[in-house]
């Protein structure tokens, strides 16, 4: 492997234009990477580029992404890992560690002190406007204690390497530790495709980080078992992922914040169940959006009263509120000054410069030099200066110049030059790209602050400087090697009673996963159809066959919500293909496979991996659609039937898949309720379809034509073979209505599925909730029509015999399905609707009144 190419490049005195993190000025490896690029020399280009490729396709099945817009058909933007590893060195790390654990205690002190006495202003030791001016300046926040007195628990800082290769801070992420879990998966990633390479060093782990931070937690709940949730924005927010990887880490639930209510100065989660209190709040969103009664009116991300709760002492959230200001880039300039003044210390770790140009004298100096800096705001990542290769023409400047002078106080200039340059595969090839990290850090108590063996280790795309995640940066797994005769202290918890905690189901959760269930079903069913259908169609069937089966076929797809217009006919190559691939929203394969995905996506933290990377495959089938305009008749209908037999092979998959692989809890029983009440659904309305085709036929004149129907109907519902093994009989108008509507033994019978929606519910819910008893009273309803009704001899009053005139048979069919969809309701009312259920002990404000609100 050659890389003298890629040796660090000076300038004309001789200083390095960036610091080479893997290379020495000749070009060859440092010491501590020397045996990876031994390893990966060895290793034939072809081989490389597999592995890249696996590791990218292991990134997609864990469901992790990162992405700032869903531009694409199925939104989000896979996770990048490169196969090369950051490698920090045990004196390195140490560095490191320490100057984290100093900064975290320096920026404590900082917000104690400025949302209590205010000496460090008073003194005039920090300027008043980048403090009490700064948008994340809470003064709710001064009546407020935080959780143990603390306002930072778990932080981020950002760190890049100078072009003389020292670590200086670049950015806190004090208030929000963004990309644990990505540097979490990141280790797991490559420990399934690259697991020879770490047989050459002594890595610390990371794998007990989630575990850690739920033990601090926990840590600030009075209750033995109490219930901590993470608050996130949802899926709009672009590190979704993370929060549903971290709660499901930690096992804890991930909510909104409208799965949230306050309640006698009190915060309640919204569950199947009732209403459970909450004691602690892990918190992904920004304070600005945290509680609509206190700050930004418009919020709907918050939880209203929630600021009230914490007043009172009733619920922790973390980290405090307030917290936010230390994340201003403003105060960054600030750090050394903050660590003399409130520790009395020198630096471990310097400060990238950092100009605020609401101060004139620094303004002045940023705007005569411009192009030597980036220009930030405050928050985020936004850069408004340009990237590495693009221009800087007069027009862009005058713009940026606009922008500054209309808010200067708004951003800080930083010189260029932060990013050290890195190594990373493409294609088997490495390619130069510039790099940063973000270390992590949580405090188990006042005196003990662990900094995680670990970070993100950000890196740009070709051709760039900036690698934040949101400029569509990617990443490296971090290794920390330990010196010798060390151990982390991660893991070292003292032995406490082992107890499994409660498990919370929210509302939203119920409902993600039976809509899911619900979709996956009808995803199945029509493709099953489909792909019966297909190879019906290279059979040899004659002119009465052909006539007979197919207005069967048409009338017998699953029926559309809504009462939206008539899909495609199932009877031609071209309409079954529609019936496939057409576009979401139109009652295609493709239609419920995106919603039962999207529903999926929305509960990452309950599905484990193994089924997400099943729902991944099932929803890669459908990508690419656009292209298949140019493919012939043949192979649109050869691709139409392998799509759909690998639809239903799938799903049932994805149903084997979770059952060995997830918790059965309430959440996932709601997966498997839809996935039976859409059986039953799909059932009763191919039996109204069938029956209202037999009337047609009906008399002792047309015997063989519904012969052929109920032949052609069985097929359809793939059932014909069960049909001979319960009855071993010609196929007859009555027995088959009997199999379908209330024997037991048959899949698809409306009655087994019926009986299975009430074992189900009866496991994940008390038998008290009133949802669960008036769902029972209403399929104990259409148990005691199926079991009572004789099929057999209304099948043959009115189908073999003739219509009779009061059309009771028809009645009958059509009123049972109408109960089977209105089983839905009474799910939907009961369990997934965010009923709210007290119990007498927890409503004080409620006395008196009915326990359902």
């Amino acid at each position: 492997m050659q890389l003298a190419k890629w040796a660090p490049t000076t300038r004309k005195d001789g200083a390095p234009v960036h610091w080479n993190e893997l290379l020495d000025p000749a070009g060859e490896p440092r010491a501590i990477y020397a045996p990876l690029f031994r390893r990966l020399a060895s290793t034939p280009r072809a081989a490389l580029r597999r592995t890249d490729e696996q590791l990218e396709a292991t990134m997609r099945e864990m469901g992790v992404t990162f992405d700032i817009a869903r531009n694409r058909a199925w939104g989000r933007r896979p996770w990048f890992c490169d196969l090369l590893p950051q490698v920090f060195t045990p004196d390195e790390w140490a560095t490191l560690e320490r100057g984290m654990q100093q900064r975290m205690h320096a920026y404590e002190c900082f917000l104690r002190d400025v949302y209590g006495e205010q000496r460090i202003l008073r003194q005039g030791i920090v300027p008043l406007p980048p403090v009490l001016g700064s948008p994340y300046y809470q003064r709710a926040a001064r009546a407020l204690r935080p959780p143990g007195g603390r306002f930072l628990h778990l932080s981020g800082m950002a760190v890049g390497r100078n072009p003389e290769g020292a670590m200086v801070v670049k950015h806190h992420y004090f208030s929000h530790a963004s990309g644990i879990s990505y540097m979490i998966q990141n280790r797991r990633a490559m420990s399934r495709v690259l697991p020879e390479a770490f047989l050459d060093y002594a890595i610390q782990p990371v794998t007990e980080t989630p575990t850690e931070i739920l033990e601090v937690l926990r840590g600030f709940a009075h209750d033995a078992d109490p219930t901590v949730v993470l608050l996130s924005g949802g899926e709009a927010s672009a590190a979704y992922s993370e929060h549903s990887f971290l709660a499901r880490r930690m096992g804890i639930p991930l909510v909104r914040g409208g799965d949230l209510i306050v309640l006698n100065d009190r915060v309640y989660l919204k569950t199947v169940s009732g209403l459970e209190r909450v004691e602690v709040i892990y918190s992904r969103i920004s304070d600005t959006w945290l509680d609509p009664l206190v700050f930004n009116a418009d919020s709907l991300l918050g939880v209203p009263g929630l600021v009230q709760c914490i007043r009172q002492g009733t619920v922790a959230v973390l980290n405090a509120v307030g917290a936010q200001l230390v994340d201003d880039r403003a105060l960054l300039p600030f750090g050394p000054t903050l660590i003399r003044y409130y520790l009395g210390e020198t630096p471990v770790l310097a400060d990238l410069d950092t100009y605020w140009l609401g101060d004139l004298d620094q303004r002045e100096f940023v705007l005569n030099d411009l192009a030597k800096f980036i220009i930030r705001p405050l928050y985020g990542e936004r850069i408004l200066t340009p990237d590495e290769g693009e221009t800087f023409d007069e027009r862009r400047r005058r713009a940026l110049l606009r922008e500054i002078g209309a808010n200067p106080a708004g951003f800080v200039a930083q010189p260029r030059g932060s990013t050290a340059l890195t190594l990373c595969y493409n294609s088997g090839k490495p390619r130069p790209r510039h790099q940063d990290h973000i270390l992590f850090a949580l405090h188990r108590s006042e005196q003990d602050c662990v900094v995680f063996p670990g970070a993100l280790t950000r890196v740009a795309e070709p051709g760039s400087f900036f690698t934040a995640s949101e400029l569509r940066g990617g990443s490296k797994d971090t290794w920390v090697v330990a010196a010798a005769g060390t151990r982390s202290d991660l893991g070292r918890r003292p032995q406490r009673d082992v107890h499994a905690p409660s498990h919370h189901v929210t509302s939203r959760v119920a409902e993600a996963f039976y809509w899911a269930g619900r979709y996956l079903e009808r995803a199945r069913s029509l493709a099953a159809m489909i792909a019966v259908i297909e190879s019906l169609e290279t059979e040899e069937l004659n002119s009465t066959e052909r006539t007979l089966y197919r207005p069967v076929w048409n009338r017998m797809l699953p029926p559309l919500e809504g009462g939206r217009a008539e899909r495609e006919s199932i009877s031609s190559a071209a309409g079954r293909y529609r019936l496939t691939f057409d576009a979401p929203g139109s009652g295609s394969v493709f239609s419920s496979v995106a919603r039962a995905t999207d529903n999926a996506e929305s509960i990452l933290e309950c599905l484990s991996n193994e089924a997400w990377g099943t729902l991944s495959h099932l929803r890669s089938l459908f990508e690419g659609t656009a292209r298949h305009a140019r493919l012939s008749p043949e192979k649109r209908t050869a691709l139409t039937r392998r799509t759909c037999q690998q639809v239903t092979e799938l799903v049932a998959q994805f149903f084997g898949m979770a059952q060995t692989t997830m918790i059965a809890d309430g959440g996932w029983r709601f997966c498997e309720v839809g996935e039976r009440l859409e059986r039953a659904v799909i059932t009763a309305n191919a039996l109204a379809t069938m029956t209202r085709s037999l009337l047609r036929a009906a008399g002792p004149a047309r015997d063989h034509a519904r012969e052929i129907q109920l032949s052609a109907f069985l097929r359809l519902l793939n059932c014909r073979d069960v049909y001979r093994r319960v009855y071993q009989m010609r196929i007859e108008s009555g027995p088959v209505l009997e199999m379908f509507g209330r024997n037991t033994m048959v899949p698809r019978s409306i009655l087994r599925c019926l009986t299975q929606c009430r074992e189900l519910l009866e496991r994940s819910q008390p038998d008290s909730a009133a949802g669960l008893q008036r769902t029972f009273a209403g399929i104990e309803a259409i148990r005691e029509e199926l079991v009572q009704t004789d099929w057999d001899h209304l099948a043959e009053r009115e189908i073999e015999e003739g219509p009779a005139a009061d059309g009771e048979l028809l009645r009958r069919i059509e009123g049972l399905l109408d109960r089977v969809l209105g089983i839905h309701h009474l799910i939907s009312d009961g369990f997934l609707n965010h009923q709210i259920h007290m119990r007498a002990a927890d409503q004080p404000l409620l006395t008196g009144f009915s326990h359902e609100v």
